[in-house]
């Protein structure tokens, strides 16, 4: 489904309208991280039948947990079992009740509507879990995001839980979910297991390359799959080591007791952690490429938003190393990023069509 035409491109008109400082050169604001995103939180999929916001918050208790994200929609579709009952006995136990949503991207005004909802029912946060589903469909995204803001205002905390691996989705619209004004936080779902690795090597492919979106990241790993509490606790030193205020685990339903007993486990001071950006040369493309053109136009460039490295970019990026006294090596390295994470981009409308790199 192509997410084009006259009232597509009058959402993400309100998208940039509402998202985006368009001064060249403006300073980024910082990464802060609202409250009810601070600390340790668990994920629940399916609330068992009958269950209460009472007995959640218990079981996260027991495991040292505050705070819950609990499944709020599917899509469009609102799930029955996030209601303002749940939340009003979770929070009268003492728990932050967060909700979270899936979405697709195939009906993004009604996707956001059903994530409104949850937030009027009481939740105290939202994360969307957007994934491989999202690829491409850059308008579609910031049609999205421009309802949730109007819808919540600029204050209301959201997260993005994304595919860990920015480098290997490079079609998705990390940008735009990230960018000025869209959501507070990322939530990387660096689910070791699933890659195959540890979890050290898990973070190390993953803080990385978030990092350059200048959004606080928060670590999402794994109780499903039966990770051995040594495995948890590590993701738990790792997340302190990289300076993470917050970070969460899927799910609840699946975990493990031992596994839980993990989460409140003590943690050694850990060795401080370095999140290092990517490196990319010439002939590289993706979302990474569309963030460093959008921030190198901030800078004064006037480079078309289509997300290839190519020899216009890389002539804007010696440019700019120039001017801010590095070597102008138009390549896209650590120390070029971190200039460019200064300054505060302007997204253009993806309304007729994403960027070159994700079609």
């Amino acid at each position: 489904m192509s997410w084009t035409g006259p009232r597509v491109r009058a959402v993400v008109a309100l998208a940039l309208s509402i998202c985006v400082v368009s001064a060249t050169g403006a300073l980024a604001a910082g990464p802060p991280v609202p409250k009810p995103f601070r600390g340790t939180a668990l994920w629940v999929n399916q609330l068992a039948p009958g269950g209460s916001g009472v007995e959640l918050a218990a079981r996260a208790a027991a495991a040292g947990v505050r705070t819950l994200y609990v499944k709020a929609a599917d899509g469009a579709t609102p799930e029955l079992q996030f209601s303002p009952v749940l939340v009003a006995e979770a929070r009268a136990a003492g728990a932050t009740l967060c909700a979270w949503t899936f979405a697709y991207g195939q009906n993004p005004i009604g996707e956001a509507a059903a994530a409104v909802a949850a937030v009027r029912a009481g939740a105290q946060c939202l994360v969307v879990d957007a994934e491989a589903e999202y690829d491409s469909l850059y308008g579609a995204a910031q049609a999205f995001v421009a309802v949730l803001r109007a819808q919540l205002g600029a204050a209301f905390p959201i997260g993005l839980a994304s595919e860990a691996e920015v480098s290997e989705h490079p079609k998705f619209p990390y940008s735009v979910f990230l960018g000025p004004g869209a959501f507070n936080v990322v939530l990387p779902q660096i689910y070791w297991r699933d890659f195959g690795v540890s979890v050290d090597a898990a973070f190390a492919a993953t803080i990385g390359a978030n990092s350059i979106y200048g959004r606080a990241i928060l670590p999402l790993g794994q109780l499903y799959g039966g990770p051995a509490p040594a495995e948890v606790t590590r993701f738990r030193a790792l997340a302190l080591a990289y300076d993470a205020l917050g970070s969460s685990f899927f799910d609840l339903d699946d975990a493990q007791p031992e596994a839980l007993s993990a989460l409140g486990a003590p943690l050694p001071a850990p060795a401080r952690m370095k999140a290092t950006p990517p490196t990319l040369h010439a002939g590289a493309d993706g979302d990474e490429v569309v963030w460093a053109q959008e921030l190198l136009n901030a800078a004064g460039a006037h480079l078309p938003v289509g997300g290839f490295l190519g020899a216009q970019t890389a002539q804007a990026l010696a440019h700019f190393q120039r001017r801010h006294h590095l070597h102008a090596s138009e390549v896209l390295g650590p120390a070029t990023w971190k200039a460019l994470m200064r300054l505060r981009p302007h997204e253009p409308s993806f309304a007729t069509a994403p960027p070159d790199s994700a079609l």
